[in-house]
């Protein structure tokens, strides 16, 4: 098998459409990857409010309850870390600090040590930022 030193030389010597070339040596990456575990809170395009809401989940037929970390117009950082898995679906049920309650359809996006990140479905979640 060649190594990647021997092949980078063919592939100059080769006339190479720049497709084929990115193939054969792809450019170098702009940012290095996340280290797993970290957020990348760069990479958020909507603001996030720190507020604590009680919310209830609908999960396979049984209730659960949760508080919020921080929620936005996507999604919610849920506390404590219930046993889900990534891509699961539930109902949320939002109680706002002023008692107004915001149904959302959404789904477990990511499960971290210190909670459960969702993302939302649909447009219900407009009445949480209002």
């Amino acid at each position: 098998m060649a190594d990647l030193s021997s092949v980078r030389r063919l592939a100059r010597a080769l006339p190479l459409s720049g497709a084929m070339e990115t193939m054969i040596a792809p450019p170098p990456m702009k940012a290095p990857p996340a280290v797993a575990g970290q957020h990348q809170r760069t990479r958020r395009i909507t603001r996030r409010a720190n507020v604590s809401w009680t919310v209830f989940a609908r999960v396979r037929g049984q209730r659960c309850r949760f508080h919020t970390v921080d929620v936005s117009a996507r999604g919610a950082k849920l506390r404590p870390r219930a046993d889900l898995l990534p891509g699961t679906s539930l109902t949320l049920q939002f109680v706002k600090s002023n008692g107004r309650r915001v149904r959302v359809a959404a789904m477990v996006w990511r499960v971290d040590v210190d909670g459960l990140g969702v993302f939302f479905l649909g447009s219900d979640s407009e009445g949480l930022m209002s």
